[in-house]
């Protein structure tokens, strides 16, 4: 069973300086060198300081970038930047967007949730890497703060919740700010007692499975198992045993899981037609031009290949796309996991790590975890890009990994590799944090 509970968040005061769009930030993981820059410069309070600070060739152990997040922190709670809400709430929070001609919208509620091992009632989907971990529990020691949401996801296609999200939905948000990119982030305070236990009860008998946010998650977990060993007790009711976290119904009609393709910038000596050679074994192939505006049409193709034989693009070039579509006397790889989710056997993701990849190109998975051999990116055109500019030999165009395969993966015990999935659009940070005191 998975507990839930509100608490009395820490937000931005509203009129307070700038515009609140100014002080919010995408989530720390999507955040390069320059865009870090770009929030420093766009507001002296921009949420990029606690999130995300920038590190400078002096930094010790009493000046780092996490000591100064928790300045700032102390100082935007005692100027008035920053101010707690004077209710245990829980925050209903919807992104309205449009992609593909269509305008959805997500919705979920932003809580606590009480901090469990994984396998009983949350699940994760994906693997994750130490150095992200150490990096978030190092500010978290030194902020004792939430600030960014783990996010959850859980399946009810009886929509039990999203009934009373649409009518609060009615009302006049608590914040409501539109990003750069269009999406329209609002955002509203519910302290109703009996709204909040509705969610509460809902939640006992529902799993959930982190679409975003594992490295997060899994540093709540040894914050909170850390600090358990210095009181030498447990409080159940303790700030650290819980995390902040977002949790939205994927049976919704506004979830969105793009594709991350894939680049390789190096493959040593290995002739490209003597890989894909090796490739006969398991993959029917059809080569193709993608010149010009064919671009769509074979996406469109990919997607169609998809939906009956796990398939995948590999582009080598001067407009020459290869679609490889698995064979069924291909002898399926066994990761780890399969045991107990026989679906891992045949999502894209795998297949390309181990028959593509590993067979094929000899890229170990140490190597694709080292990131310097594979790139992502999750436009399909600047894969391809790549190759034709030389900064790359190979790129692979991905099919997105379905709701279903993730929940059925996640659920069984199993993983995916890394950047199986990108849930757009990402959660904002800065709309309201998790004291853990």
């Amino acid at each position: 069973m998975a507990v839930i509970a509100p608490f009395k968040g820490v937000v931005y005061k509203r009129g307070a300086g700038s515009s609140l769009i100014d002080d919010l930030a995408p989530p720390y993981d999507v955040i390069p060198p320059e865009t870090q820059d770009q929030l420093y410069e766009k507001s002296d309070r921009n949420v990029i300081r606690l999130i995300l600070g920038k590190e400078f060739s002096d930094d010790n152990d009493a000046n780092s970038r996490y000591t100064r997040a928790e300045g700032f922190l102390r100082d935007w709670m005692q100027d008035g930047t920053l101010e707690r809400i004077e209710h245990e709430s829980v925050y209903l929070y919807s992104q309205e967007y449009e992609i593909d001609n269509k305008r959805l919208k997500r919705v979920g509620i932003i809580c606590r949730t009480k901090i469990e091992e994984f396998g009983k009632s949350i699940f994760p989907h994906e693997r994750t890497l130490s150095g992200p971990k150490t990096d978030r529990l190092n500010l978290t020691r030194a902020c004792r703060m939430n600030f960014s949401q783990v996010f959850g996801i859980y399946s009810d296609p009886k929509l039990t919740l999203d009934a009373i999200w649409e009518g609060i939905m009615k009302s006049a948000a608590d914040m409501d700010v539109t990003d750069e990119n269009g999406v329209k982030h609002r955002l509203w305070v519910i302290s109703d007692p009996e709204v909040i236990e509705r969610a509460r009860l809902f939640f006992l008998e529902t799993q959930i499975v982190i679409a975003d946010g594992h490295h997060r998650y899994e540093t709540a977990l040894n914050y909170r198992n850390e600090r358990r060993a210095q009181e030498g007790s447990q409080n159940s009711e303790a700030g650290y045993e819980h995390v902040m976290m977002f949790l939205s119904n994927c049976c919704g009609d506004g979830f969105t899981v793009l594709p991350t393709h894939r680049i390789v910038k190096d493959i040593g000596a290995l002739d490209i037609d003597s890989a894909v050679e090796k490739l006969k074994s398991d993959f029917k192939i059809d080569e193709r031009s993608v010149d010009g505006n064919l671009v769509p049409r074979f996406l469109s193709d990919l997607k169609k290949s998809g939906d009956q034989n796990p398939s995948l693009g590999l582009y080598r070039g001067d407009g020459r796309m290869l679609l490889l579509s698995l064979k069924k006397e291909a002898a399926l790889p066994n990761p780890p996991g399969s045991e107990k989710a026989a679906i891992l056997r045949r999502l894209d993701v795998i297949l390309l790590q181990e028959l593509v990849f590993e067979k094929a190109l000899g890229i170990s998975k140490e190597a694709v975890a080292d990131k310097k051999i594979v790139g992502y990116t999750i436009d399909a055109e600047s894969a391809m890009r790549q190759v034709d500019e030389g900064t790359a030999r190979l790129s692979f165009i991905m099919n997105p990994t379905r709701m279903d395969q993730v929940i059925e993966v996640a659920t069984s015990g199993g993983v995916m590799p890394q950047k199986s999935t990108y849930f757009y659009p990402k959660l904002i940070s800065g709309l309201v944090f998790n004291p853990l005191e």
